[in-house]
C-alpha cells in the first residue's frame, strides 16, 4: 500500500504540469467575415470555399456579412479576433491595399494583422461606356477627356473603391481629367452608366456583363496585364495605348497573424486542395474570376507590394476619407 502511495505521489506532479489535454483543431464552428453586402465577387468566393471547407475540416463553416466603411468594419472585426484560426476574412484588393491608405483611422493594419491563407481569384475590371456613347474605343475616350477637361463623369461605389482608383491611375498617366461620382454600391453606379447619367465605368465583370451581351453598354478595354480569358476580344488598356498599365482585382483569404501553426497550414492545404478542384475553377470563370493561388507565401508578398504600390498611389492623388 505504501509503494502505491509513493507511485502515486511521483506520477501526479507530472500530470499535473502536463494539464488538460489540448482538443484538435478545429473543435467548433469557423467563421468567415465577408466585409460587404451578400452578392459580391468576395462574398461568392466565401461561400464557394466555405461549403467545400466544413465538409473538410469536420465542423460549421459561418460565412458572415459585416459591410460597411469600404470593408474597414469587416477587417477590423477579424483583426481584433483571437489568432486561432477560427476567424478569416474574405477580402480583395480595396480592404488589403487601398482602403487602409485612404483612412485616418481603418482600425486595422494589412501587414500586421493578416497572413494569407489562399489568393483564390483575381479579375480584371471592364471600361464600358453607353450604348449610345460616340466613343468606341480607349483612344476615343482620352481624346474626348482631353477636350473637355473635367467635363466628363465616372462612377463608382464609393470613395477609394477599386473603380475609383483605376480612374485616378488612368488619369495619373494619361493627364485626363475627370468628375467622380461616389454611389453606394456598384449596382446605382451601373443603372446610370446605362442611363447615360454617367460618361464611363470601371466595373467587375460580373457587374456588367449581362448589359454588356445586351448591348445597352460597350466595353471597351479590361485592366490586367493581358487579355481576360472570359473576354479574349477586349484589348488590354495597355494594348489600346496606356503602355505598362495594369489594375488586377485579387481576392485575398486571411487568417489573423500569430495563428498557430498547426491550424494555419490546416487550412492552406485544405483550401489549397479546394481551388484545385475543376468544379470550383468552373465557378469561378462562370462569373468572371480566374482562379487564383494557394501559395500563401507568395500571396504574402504579392500583398506587400500591393500594399506599397497602393498606398503611394492614393497619398500622392490625395484621396482620403474619415
Amino acid at each position: 500500500m505504501r509503494s502505491v502511495r509513493r507511485r502515486t505521489a511521483l506520477f501526479l506532479p507530472a500530470l499535473l504540469a502536463a494539464g488538460p489535454a489540448r482538443a484538435e483543431w478545429p473543435d467548433r464552428p469557423v467563421r468567415i467575415i465577408v466585409p460587404f453586402a451578400p452578392g459580391g465577387s468576395s462574398d461568392l468566393i466565401a461561400r464557394l470555399i466555405g461549403t467545400e471547407l466544413q465538409t473538410r475540416l469536420g465542423q460549421p463553416v459561418v460565412v458572415e456579412n459585416r459591410g460597411g466603411a469600404n470593408g474597414a468594419i469587416g477587417m477590423a472585426a477579424v483583426a481584433q479576433s483571437p489568432a486561432d484560426g477560427y476567424t478569416l476574412v474574405q477580402g480583395h484588393i480595396g480592404t488589403h491595399a487601398i482602403t487602409p491608405a485612404i483612412m485616418r483611422s481603418p482600425g486595422y493594419s494589412t501587414l500586421r494583422d493578416f497572413t494569407t491563407v489562399a489568393v483564390p481569384a483575381t479579375s480584371s475590371s471592364v471600361l464600358v461606356v453607353p450604348q449610345a456613347s460616340p466613343v468606341r474605343n480607349l483612344k476615343g475616350l482620352l481624346d474626348l477627356a482631353r477636350a473637355r477637361p473635367g467635363g466628363l463623369s465616372y462612377g463608382s461605389p464609393g470613395v477609394g473603391s477599386p473603380s475609383h482608383v483605376t480612374v485616378v491611375l488612368l488619369s495619373k498617366m494619361t493627364g485626363i481629367s475627370a468628375q467622380h461620382v461616389p454611389y453606394r454600391g456598384g449596382g446605382p453606379a451601373v443603372t446610370d452608366l446605362v442611363a447615360g447619367t454617367l460618361d464611363f465605368m470601371f466595373a467587375g465583370p460580373s457587374e456588367v456583363l449581362a448589359q454588356v451581351q445586351s448591348g445597352r453598354l460597350r466595353a471597351l478595354a479590361t485592366t490586367g496585364e493581358q487579355r481576360s480569358p472570359g473576354s479574349p476580344d477586349l484589348p488590354t488598356v495597355a494594348e489600346a495605348g496606356v503602355p505598362g498599365f495594369r489594375f488586377t482585382v485579387w481576392h485575398a483569404l486571411s487568417a489573423r497573424a500569430g495563428t498557430p501553426a498547426a491550424p494555419l497550414e490546416r487550412l492552406r492545404q485544405e483550401v489549397a486542395a479546394i481551388l484545385g478542384t475543376d468544379a470550383i475553377q468552373a465557378r469561378l470563370r462562370g462569373v468572371g474570376l480566374e482562379p487564383g493561388s494557394s501559395d500563401a507565401a507568395a500571396g504574402d508578398a504579392m500583398v506587400r507590394g500591393e500594399v506599397t504600390r497602393w498606398g503611394t498611389l492614393v497619398h500622392e492623388a490625395g484621396i482620403q476619407v474619415d
